[in-house]
């Protein structure tokens, strides 16, 4: 015999509320979910606008006031649309989940006390009417009040969607992350956010599919409104792989990818206001260059590089910029996305599929010398060479070496650039990227003087550029005529990078 014990498992809305809030890196990410969900209703509406309208309005105790307006159908069904993973309400990949909106609405206000999300249908304008959803969110009894008695409060006379609400300056200077420095005015991460919208939603803005505008409203009194441009690289030359359009099915179904493998010039001077340019995106640095993910248009990663290939970014690799957009209305066909559309799930077998087709079309990336930071990047690459080359079993070949180490003393060490022992003989070298100066003699003289001090004795010294002045060349010959303090001539000479072994000019170009 049996017995049914009930179990009392209906959420409580504060611990469910927490707990889908807290998924985005900062509220740029947070407001994607509200245009996602616009562009989504316009991508499966023949509709005579697509406009996308983001007020964002500083208020006076410390809050910041946003509002997204979007001239789509207005929500047909409320019950779908404000119930935990339902997906009865999906339209595109553009809201794949049945979070996105109560995602963003957590995240954006904690307490759940200060969110609204007025809306309108066909229908609607036909009674004279619109509704209205108020915080709190509840899980029982959670109503909407519609409106008979006053004007529509948005900008667009038309059916559409307004959502409101206010949140802390702290979390509006969530924008300013990623672009290096720590922004705090007002207008300045206004910018940032329009430059974020241009990158995030480039494809969309160029195809069409919808026009978005920010409008920015100061408490010192400043009030415009602005059109957000589609922030694209700045390209320098193409790779190998080049650019078209591929078929391929991930795991899922057929998807066009549309690929683009190319160099990044240095982007321009940054304009305010203007998406042609940028502070965070497509600056040729390890924070912004590897591969980038859309979808229909839509970022959902960039920088990727590890994941792909499996070895560590360097600054070698800041010029290479691969841009991937997988095209499909079929959700099966694409790799799955987090929640909160800020990346996508790894270990899906549909994301890993793309990974390969990328690796298939480069298998590695190529450092690129004219990218190192200075020449001791160039000695390395050079030490690697002789250690895998040279055929003397007992050589040793270091970079950054210390001499003057007799005097214990750490601060009174130098460090040769590259120190060479082979063959029972003793090079040390000092390098510049581009030209020596008359002090770059001097400098290898110290090297040279300092391993004596150590009780070994060099047997060449020489100083690495890709050009030497006549007055460096004359000041070696000098020197070589004085003796070591072990009463021996100096033996300098110059080379160039190519003379010992480094083809800059060849490794310029990635490809």
């Amino acid at each position: 015999m049996s017995e049914i014990l009930p179990i009392f498992n209906e959420p409580r809305v504060p611990e469910v509320w927490n707990g889908i809030a807290g998924h985005f890196d900062n509220l740029t990410q947070n407001i994607n979910e509200f245009i996602d969900n616009a562009i989504s209703n316009f991508s499966v509406n023949d509709l005579y606008s697509r406009n996308i309208l983001i007020t964002v309005e500083e208020l006076n105790d410390d809050k910041i006031e946003i509002t997204i307006e979007d001239t789509g159908t207005g929500i047909k069904d409320l019950n779908n649309a404000f119930t935990l993973g339902c997906q009865l309400s999906r339209e595109s990949p553009f809201n794949e989940h049945g979070f996105g909106l109560k995602h963003a609405l957590a995240n954006a206000n904690p307490k759940n006390d200060s969110w609204e999300i007025i809306t309108r249908t066909e229908e609607d304008i036909a009674l004279h009417q619109y509704k209205i959803i108020s915080a709190p969110y509840k899980i029982k009894d959670f109503t909407a009040a519609i409106k008979t008695d006053s004007s529509w409060p948005g900008q667009y006379n038309s059916t559409g969607t307004i959502i409101k609400f206010k949140c802390s300056k702290e979390l509006y200077k969530t924008i300013a992350r990623g672009s290096g420095k720590s922004f705090r005015a007002f207008l300045t991460i206004a910018d940032l956010l329009c430059e974020d919208l241009g990158f995030v939603y480039a494809g969309v803005i160029k195809s069409g599919l919808a026009s978005i505008t920010l409008e920015i409203i100061a408490l010192n009194g400043t009030h415009f409104k602005r059109a957000v441009g589609a922030l694209t690289p700045n390209w320098g030359s193409p790779l190998k792989q080049g650019q078209g359009v591929d078929t391929v099915d991930l795991g899922g179904g057929y998807v066009k990818i549309e690929y683009n493998f190319g160099c990044l010039n240095e982007p321009a001077e940054r304009i305010e206001f203007d998406n042609s340019t940028s502070r965070k995106y497509y600056q040729r640095n390890m924070s912004s260059s590897g591969v980038e993910i859309r979808i229909n248009g839509r970022v959902l990663c960039y920088n990727i590089f590890k994941e792909i290939w499996g070895i560590e970014k360097h600054n070698s690799y800041n010029y290479l910029l691969v841009t991937i957009n997988l095209v499909s209305d079929n959700l099966n066909a694409l790799p799955k996305t987090r929640t909160s559309k800020n990346g996508f799930r790894e270990g899906d077998e549909k994301l890993e599929a793309l990974y390969d087709w990328i690796r298939a079309r480069m298998k590695e990336p190529l450092k690129s010398i004219v990218l190192i930071d200075d020449e001791r990047e160039y000695f390395k690459i050079i030490k690697n060479n002789k250690l895998r080359y040279d055929s003397d079993p007992n050589k040793i070949i270091e970079t950054e070496k210390p001499v003057f180490t007799s005097t214990g003393n750490r601060r009174d060490y130098a460090r040769i650039d590259l120190y060479e022992l082979t063959n029972g003989k003793i090079t040390i070298y000092e390098g510049k990227k581009d030209m020596t100066t008359s002090k770059d003699v001097y400098q290898l003289r110290m090297y040279w003087d300092g391993l004596i001090f150590d009780k070994v004795t060099p047997n060449n010294g020489i100083l690495v550029a890709n050009y030497h002045p006549d007055s460096v060349k004359d000041l070696i010959q000098i020197v070589n005529t004085m003796k070591d303090a072990n009463g021996n001539n100096y033996h300098l000479e110059a080379k160039t990078w190519s003379e010992v072994g480094l083809d800059v000019d060849k490794l310029k170009a990635p490809h």
